[in-house]
């Protein structure tokens, strides 16, 4: 059994840790619109939804 004891995070000298716990003024940009894109129906979604379909079909029929 190991009885060392690694440590995870690096020693952080003073000017480390105020470096990382400085406030951050951001601003939102308000002016962006995202654009209104529709989602594309690819063969993917069709290939699932025919996939679901013979499932419910097979498991309508099992329990008959």
């Amino acid at each position: 059994m190991r009885t060392e004891f690694i440590s995870l995070f690096a020693e952080l000298n003073a000017a480390e840790l105020k470096s990382l716990t400085n406030e951050v003024k951001e601003t939102i940009a308000t002016t962006v619109h995202p654009e209104q894109v529709k989602p594309v129906f690819t063969t993917a979604n069709l290939w699932n939804i025919h996939n679901m379909k013979r499932s419910r079909t097979i498991r309508k029929s099992a329990f008959s």
